[in-house]
C-alpha cells in the first residue's frame, strides 16, 4: 500500500479498536505488528471463547478472526458477537476455500471474507473497506439524528405520514393537541377532519372536498386552515403537504400558526372593504412574508389592450417599504408599459393591485411600493377580453330606438362587451334588454355582429358611464366572436412584442 494511503487509513482508525483472533501464535504475533502500525488499540485472543469475553469487555468496532479454532470457531464467534452488536464489522480469515463457509459467513452478515495466505495489501484494503463503512454509518446516523432534532424543534407543527398512517409528529404538534405520545395522537388524527373548522375560502371537509386529499393532490400548495386550540380559541394556520420524493404516498404536513398576524379579516370581503388602505397594505405584506417563508410563488398579471400577460413571480427581499419580485423579461416589459401589476396567491381571497417603484431589467426584478386588494381575480376571468382596433363601430338600440350617444368599446369577449356612453336614455337600467350592432374592420372583410344583449352593470363616472353588456346565447354569434377574439389576440401579441423591443 502506498505510504499516503497508509497514513490516510491510520488517521481514519485512530479512535477505533480492533479485536484480532488467531490461534496460530506465530501468525498472531506477525499480523499483530502490522495492526499496531495502523490501530492504537489492538486486543488479541487465540480462541473464540476468550475473544467473546474480550469483545463484551472492550466493545471494539472491528473484529478480524480466523475460522478454524477450538472451543468456538470464527463463524460461531461472529454470530454471538452480532447478537451483542449487529453493527460491528467482522473480517473472516480462512485457509480453506469452502463454499459452505462462505455462505454461512454471508448469513452471519460478515463484512469481508479473506482466504489465507493474506497479503498486506489485501488486509489493508479489507480494513479500509470496513472503516469506510463505519464512517459512512456514523455520518448517516449523525445526519439522521440532526434531521430528527430539527424536525422535533420546529416552531411549525409537522406530521410525517405514509398513506393514512402517522409515522412521526413533532413536539409542537403534540403540545397543541395536548397529547403525550405518538400513539395517542394517532387516535386524534382519526377525527382530524372534525378539528378543521369551516371558514370562508379556507380548506375544510365539505361537499365533495376532503381536506387531506386536496392537500396531498396539490404538492407544495399553500392552504388556509382554521382549528381550535385546547382552550377553544380559533387559530389560523397555513397548511402545506410536501410529498417525499421516491417514497410512495409519503408526505410531510406542515401547519404554520399565523394567528398573531390577524389575517382572518381578509377572507371576509365585506369586512375587508372597511379596512383602510394602510391596514390593507400591512395585511398584504404579512401574507407575502408567509408566501416567501414557505418558498411559494405568486402569479403576476398585466394587460395590454385586454391581452393578458402572466408569469410566475418569485419573491425576493421584503421590507415594509419595498417588495422585490423576480420576473421574466417580457413580463417586466409589460409592467413597464402599465407601470403597475396585479398579483395572485392561493393565500389571497382576491387579487392585489401594485404600484411600481422601479423596473430593474439588469437584475430581472420589479420593486413594488403601494398595493391594495381589488374585487376580481384575473385567473378566474370567464372569457378572454380584448380591446378592439381604433376604427371599430358600435350602435345600441333600446326599446326599438337607436341610442343617440357617443359609444365606444373598451373591450369585447365571446360573452359580452364593456362600453362607455356619454349619456343614458331615460329609464335605462340593469337587466334591461337591448340590441347591439358592432362592426370590426380587422382583416380584409369587415365583421358585423348583430345580437341581443342584457345590461349587467352600470357605473357612473365623472364624464361618462361604463356599461357591461352580456350577449344572448347565440351559437352563430359566439362562433364569430371566438374567431375575432383569437385573431385580435394574435395581432396584439405581435404589437406588444414590437413595442417591448422598442422600449
Amino acid at each position: 500500500m502506498p505510504k499516503e494511503k497508509f497514513l490516510a487509513l491510520e488517521k481514519k482508525v485512530k479512535n477505533l479498536t480492533l479485536l484480532y483472533v488467531e490461534d496460530n501464535k506465530g501468525l498472531q504475533e506477525q499480523a499483530g505488528k502490522v495492526f499496531k502500525k495502523i490501530f492504537k488499540n489492538v486486543i488479541s485472543a487465540d480462541n473464540g471463547e476468550d475473544a467473546l469475553e474480550l469483545f463484551e469487555e472492550h466493545q471494539p468496532e472491528i473484529v478480524i478472526t480466523d475460522i478454524n479454532m477450538g472451543k468456538l470457531n470464527g463463524l460461531e464467534l461472529s454470530k454471538e458477537i452480532k447478537k451483542i452488536d449487529p453493527f460491528v464489522k467482522i473480517i473472516i480469515t480462512s485457509a480453506f476455500d469452502d463454499k459452505d463457509y462462505l455462505f454461512e459467513a454471508i448469513d452471519a452478515n460478515i463484512s469481508k471474507y479473506l482466504k489465507k495466505p493474506i497479503t498486506i495489501s489485501e488486509l489493508t484494503n479489507a480494513i479500509t473497506k470496513v472503516v469506510n463503512e463505519i464512517e459512512f454509518e456514523r455520518n448517516r446516523n449523525l445526519f439522521q439524528h440532526y434531521i430528527k432534532d430539527v424536525f422535533q424543534h420546529q416552531e411549525t407543527m409537522l406530521i410525517l405520514l405514509k398513506d393514512e398512517n402517522i409515522l412521526i409528529v413533532n413536539k409542537k404538534c403534540l403540545e397543541f393537541f395536548s397529547q403525550k405520545s405518538l400513539d395517542s395522537f394517532r387516535d386524534v388524527f382519526l377525527n382530524f377532519d372534525k378539528l378543521i373548522l369551516k371558514h370562508n375560502n379556507f380548506l375544510y371537509n365539505h361537499d365533495d372536498i376532503d381536506w387531506l386529499e386536496s392537500a396531498k393532490c396539490s404538492n407544495g400548495k399553500l392552504f388556509n386552515v382554521k382549528m381550535a386550540d385546547k382552550e377553544g380559541n380559533s387559530r389560523h394556520f397555513i397548511l402545506k403537504a410536501y410529498k417525499i420524493p421516491d417514497k410512495e404516498e409519503t408526505y410531510i404536513l406542515s401547519f404554520d400558526d399565523i394567528t398573531d398576524l390577524n389575517l382572518l379579516v381578509i377572507y371576509d370581503k365585506e369586512a375587508m372593504k372597511q379596512e383602510k388602505q394602510e391596514s390593507q397594505k400591512k395585511i398584504i405584506y404579512g401574507v407575502l412574508e408567509i408566501v416567501k417563508r414557505n418558498n411559494s410563488n405568486i402569479k403576476i398579471y398585466n394587460s395590454y389592450k385586454g391581452l393578458n400577460i402572466s408569469n410566475i413571480g418569485i419573491l425576493g427581499e421584503i421590507t415594509e417599504d419595498d417588495i422585490v419580485i423576480q420576473a421574466p423579461y417580457m413580463q417586466l416589459r409589460a409592467i413597464k408599459i402599465n407601470n403597475s401589476l396585479v398579483i395572485e396567491s392561493e393565500l389571497f381571497p382576491t387579487a392585489v393591485l401594485c404600484d411600481v417603484k422601479k423596473v430593474d431589467f439588469e437584475n430581472s426584478q420589479v420593486i413594488i411600493k403601494n398595493y391594495k386588494f381589488i374585487d376580481s381575480m384575473p385567473s378566474e376571468q370567464e372569457f378572454t377580453r380584448v380591446e378592439p382596433e381604433e376604427n371599430h363601430k358600435i350602435s345600441l338600440f333600446f326599446e326599438g330606438h337607436k341610442i343617440h350617444a357617443d359609444v365606444k368599446i373598451l373591450d369585447v369577449s365571446v360573452g359580452g362587451v364593456k362600453i362607455t356612453m356619454s349619456l343614458l336614455p331615460a329609464g335605462f337600467k340593469v337587466e334591461d334588454d337591448l340590441v347591439v350592432d358592432m362592426v370590426f374592420t380587422m382583416g380584409a372583410k369587415p365583421l358585423i355582429i348583430n345580437t341581443k344583449a342584457k345590461v349587467k352593470k352600470l357605473i357612473e363616472g365623472k364624464k361618462e358611464f361604463v356599461v357591461i353588456l352580456l350577449f344572448d346565447n347565440d351559437t352563430k354569434i359566439k362562433k364569430l366572436l371566438t374567431e375575432y377574439v383569437a385573431n385580435r389576440q394574435m395581432a396584439l401579441i405581435r404589437e406588444f412584442k414590437k413595442l417591448a423591443q422598442e422600449l
